[in-house]
């Protein structure tokens, strides 16, 4: 069994708000697989959403079986790279209602919209990894685009993957790549590191005991450490 070691390479600034402190909003260095499934188009929502609600579950219910994809994290040993902008502009909204002279609800408000952004530069490097089921791990790196858009600017990155052997294996291991809090049913026993984000948690790090399975990376050149992932991973596994 082989699975999928991806480096996303930012070409340019990718923004979105992972925390908000005051006026100034930050972009964590972690993706979760709520966007990266849309973003390899694995999956694919709706043009238009008039419900505000989350179709996560819905839009992934075709592929969540046959890939799981772990969420990115920063490349062990190398920093992310951030920018900061300071904005004063009016309302950042996708669409804006343009109202008459007679009908604006705004005429005697002065409403700009200012602040500060951190968001990830160009050239952060991030790790994610893909694990096929019903293909191999070269027909599924066949189907991948090389770019993919990120972020509420749909900020470039570059999309690169490598083939890496996995061993199944049984006993106590240590999770040492995020997955999302939902996507597994077990929970670890101890040396737990969970990350708040939005729109779930992840868990960094975490001593589990089953099935797991065990991804060599000794043909890595600059970070050869094995990654250790539990064995039954899906999409929201908890929510379906």
């Amino acid at each position: 069994m082989d699975v999928l070691e991806a480096t996303i390479r930012t070409c340019g600034e990718v923004t979105f708000t992972s925390r908000e402190v005051g006026r100034l909003a930050v972009t964590e260095p972690y993706i979760l697989n709520t966007a990266l499934y849309y973003a390899l188009g694995l999956a694919s929502g709706r043009y238009v959403d008039t419900s505000f609600e989350p179709t996560y579950i819905d839009d992934t219910d075709d592929i969540a079986d046959d890939v799981y994809v772990s969420p990115a994290a920063p490349v062990p040993g190398v920093s992310p790279n951030y920018t900061t902008t300071t904005y004063n502009a009016t309302r950042d909204e996708y669409a804006e209602i343009n109202y008459s002279a007679e009908d604006d609800p705004y005429e005697k408000q002065n409403l700009p919209s200012f602040g500060r952004r951190r968001s990830l530069a160009q050239r952060t490097q991030l790790r994610c990894f893909l694990i096929p089921r019903s293909q191999s791990a070269s027909e599924l790196q066949s189907r991948l685009p090389q770019y993919i858009r990120l972020g509420k600017k749909r900020g470039k990155a570059r999309f690169e993957t490598s083939v890496r052997e996995v061993s199944e294996q049984t006993g106590n291991f240590r999770l040492n790549h995020p997955i999302g809090a939902y996507d597994h049913d077990s929970v670890p026993k101890a040396n737990v590191i969970t990350k708040s984000m939005k729109p779930t948690p992840i868990i960094l790090q975490g001593d589990y005991e089953g099935s797991h399975l065990k991804i060599d990376r000794s043909e890595a050149p600059t970070d050869p450490d094995t990654v250790s992932f539990p064995r039954d991973l899906t999409f929201l596994k908890q929510k379906r």
